[in-house]
């Protein structure tokens, strides 16, 4: 018998008549202790960086895990990598490849636990991210609690938090004030009642930036969503393009563009404004920022599906939302419609980003 099954055993027995019974906080606790939670770590092609990721959830401060490694159709297998841990929790998969978003499915359908995590095979937890997520879903009864991610390049170890703003101070989030939430895109910085997600249909979707699409479904639906202030999520960021994250080229942005045509039908009037604002400060800032490096024809699809989007979702456009100088001409030359204006000017843009990114580079 381990240690948890020990503890768990005398939390179980019969307290003697002359001990006190036990309080509420600690009926609490192992209540806690018993819940499982599924770990699913999609895997593609991994075998570089997987063990450091299995690596932390063997460290993780909860232990009644359910942890899937679902293999999605790589051509090294990991299953080697994944019986050398030899830890009963893990339990390994292979399937045909589909994509991150239907391997994630695949682990809402086939998960043992009550709770699921979505860890990628290139990150990593703290030692406590579970149980602080865990401990508060419980604490307050809810079905989604989520975390402060941290992005930390690989090959400097430099670190910033993604919208920490948002994880202040612990707190529960409802749809009627639901906002600047949407703002957090990611889906592994959570933890989500698994029965939940099926019971509204919450499913990742076939393509890319699924969980731009994933996380509009849950706060559209969901009423509360727990918010604590405790990092919960390593997301590292590699360079050489080896990731979604870091890929720029047109199908990628083609990619992109999909999915926030997507999410769009989840939003609330009110958000979509502040989504125009996201969409130029971030989502086509990240290829205006590369624009250099585009071909004429390639400068010219990036602006004709953009003029698409933002002459559809004009009425939604409040200018002031976008500071940026430069940016602001894109826009306004998008609204516009001249096509010139906007090639010209992020090409001005891109230039001054690169300039800035090569003197950052020589210090």
């Amino acid at each position: 018998m381990n240690i948890l099954n020990s503890l768990l055993g005398k939390i179980n027995s019969p307290a003697p008549k002359d001990v006190a019974p036990q309080t509420e906080a600690q009926n609490q606790s192992a209540k806690t202790e018993k819940t499982k939670i599924t770990v699913l770590v999609p895997c593609y092609n991994s075998r570089k960086t997987v063990a450091a990721t299995l690596k932390s959830l063997q460290a993780s401060q909860y232990t009644e895990l359910d942890v899937m490694i679902v293999d999605d159709g790589s051509v090294d297998s990991i299953e080697d990598i994944v019986q050398g841990f030899n830890d009963p929790r893990f339990r390994y998969f292979w399937k045909e490849n589909e994509g991150l978003g239907l391997t994630r499915n695949f682990g809402i359908n086939n998960a043992l636990g009550e709770y699921i995590f979505f860890l990628d095979s290139d990150d990593v937890i703290y030692p406590d991210s579970l149980s602080n997520l865990i401990n508060y879903a419980q604490e307050h009864q809810l079905d989604v609690v989520s975390g402060v991610t941290v992005r930390k390049i690989f090959e400097t170890g430099v670190e910033s938090e993604w919208y920490r703003s948002l994880y202040k101070q612990n707190s529960i989030n409802e749809l009627k004030n639901r906002l600047s939430l949407y703002d957090d895109t990611l889906s592994t910085n959570k933890l989500y009642r698994v029965a939940t997600l099926q019971q509204h249909n919450i499913f990742f979707e076939v393509g890319l930036y699924e969980d731009k699409v994933f996380t509009s479904k849950l706060y559209s639906k969901i009423d509360r969503i727990g918010l604590i202030d405790n990092r919960v999520y390593v997301w590292y960021i590699y360079g050489g393009g080896t990731s979604i994250t870091t890929t720029k080229n047109l199908e990628n942005f083609y990619g992109r563009m999909a999915a926030i045509r997507n999410l769009w039908q989840y939003l609330p009037e009110l958000r979509r404004t502040y989504q125009m604002g996201f969409f130029m400060n971030h989502d086509l800032l990240i290829y205006l920022r590369e624009f250099v490096f585009y071909s004429e024809e390639e400068k010219k699809a990036i602006y004709l599906d953009a003029l698409d989007f933002v002459q559809t979702n004009k009425r939604y456009i409040y200018t002031r939302l976008v500071s940026n100088s430069l940016n602001r001409a894109c826009l306004d030359a998008l609204c516009a419609g001249n096509e010139e204006k906007f090639i010209y000017t992020a090409n001005i843009l891109s230039s001054t980003f690169q300039d800035e990114l090569s003197k950052k580079a020589k210090v």
